[in-house]
């Protein structure tokens, strides 16, 4: 009777040790969870306006590289007659 005894105990031992280290995980995987929950709004907004400040500059520089292209064909153009 008293082996019974002692494997009950034997396993709660185990399942008590089990118990504490799932208990730990699931702690620690909630604070994982939650500070991967925090706001980037602000940090989303400014990538947004750092994106489109230099889609406007390329775009600038694009038009600026044909005009000047434009105008030294042109000028070449008039030099030929």
């Amino acid at each position: 009777m008293s082996q019974v005894i002692e494997m009950k105990q034997a396993k709660n031992g185990v399942w008590a040790r089990r118990s504490a280290k799932i208990g730990t995980a699931l702690v620690a995987g909630f604070a994982a969870g939650t500070a991967a929950a925090v706001d980037h709004s602000a940090a989303i907004d400014g990538a947004f306006t750092d994106g489109s400040t230099n889609v406007t500059t390329a775009v600038t520089g694009v038009i600026a590289l044909v005009a000047i292209v434009t105008g030294l064909g042109m000028i070449v153009s008039i030099l030929r007659r």
